[in-house]
């Protein structure tokens, strides 16, 4: 998991990357935290890399949160969840970062304990909509085991090695999301790792011919050039059943 963070105040910074170093996800692992003290710099990393929650404080210069807010929730589709972490406590000013789509709104100073709670209540939350964490998962006529590792494509098996499944899943729990290269590889590879240009190229392709991922098929696996890729269904019906 990636979380930017954004807060002009490099104390501040420093003490939420500490606290969400203890937040532990449902592998053990804690989530990968890019801070920027200037919004502009967010902005431009948002147009060309993939972030699973963005943290945002409402008096930083240039851009203000509220602002980051707003140009997140029309450009990025779908949106990541939003955080608001700020000093700002009045009533009015809760009111309007929770109406222009902030996902919940923490003030400053936080309490570690409820960041990380409320952390967990938004991507709990984000996880419900998108499908469970474990079991078995359907997409249209894709059967994902989770427990197993196993694919299968109307009823089907399909053999995949762990990493092509870990990637395929990937694809389908963010179904319309254009997922940066370098988020791909965080997600996939450990850093020790040595690859090629044409690594992910290559799983990709294979995935793509193995799940019959084409638009003959109800889906279409394509390449955002100079970004990465992005999975789409072209059949309705192709959702997430619980």
């Amino acid at each position: 998991m990636r979380i930017a963070i954004l807060d002009d105040e490099p104390m501040a910074l420093e003490l939420l990357q500490e606290a969400l170093g203890f937040y532990r996800l449902p592998d053990g692992s804690s989530p990968i935290c890019t801070a920027f003290s200037s919004s502009p710099e967010l902005l431009r990393r948002l147009k060309r890399e993939t972030f699973d929650l963005i943290i945002l404080d409402w008096q930083v210069s240039e851009i203000s949160g509220l602002q980051m807010l707003l140009w997140i929730k029309e450009h990025l589709k779908p949106e990541p969840p939003v955080i608001m972490l700020t000093s700002r406590t009045a009533e009015h000013d809760v009111v309007k970062a929770l109406n222009a789509g902030a996902d919940e709104y923490i003030s400053k100073p936080f309490r570690q304990a409820e960041l990380l709670a409320r952390l967990n209540n938004v991507l709990r939350q984000r996880q419900t909509e998108t499908g469970r964490a474990d079991g078995v998962v359907t997409f249209g006529n894709i059967r994902f085991d989770i427990q197993e590792a196993r694919v299968y494509v109307a009823d089907v098996p399909v053999a995949l090695t762990l990493r092509e499944f870990n990637l395929a899943l990937l694809l389908f729990k963010n179904q319309g999301r254009p997922l940066s290269r370098s988020y791909l590889y965080e997600h996939l590879w450990t850093r020790d790792e040595v690859l090629s240009s044409r690594t992910l190229d290559t799983h990709i392709y294979r995935i793509r011919n193995k799940l019959k991922l084409t638009s003959e098929h109800g889906w279409v696996l394509t390449t955002v050039y100079g970004y990465g890729y992005r999975l789409e269904a072209l059949d309705p019906g192709a959702t997430v059943e619980p």
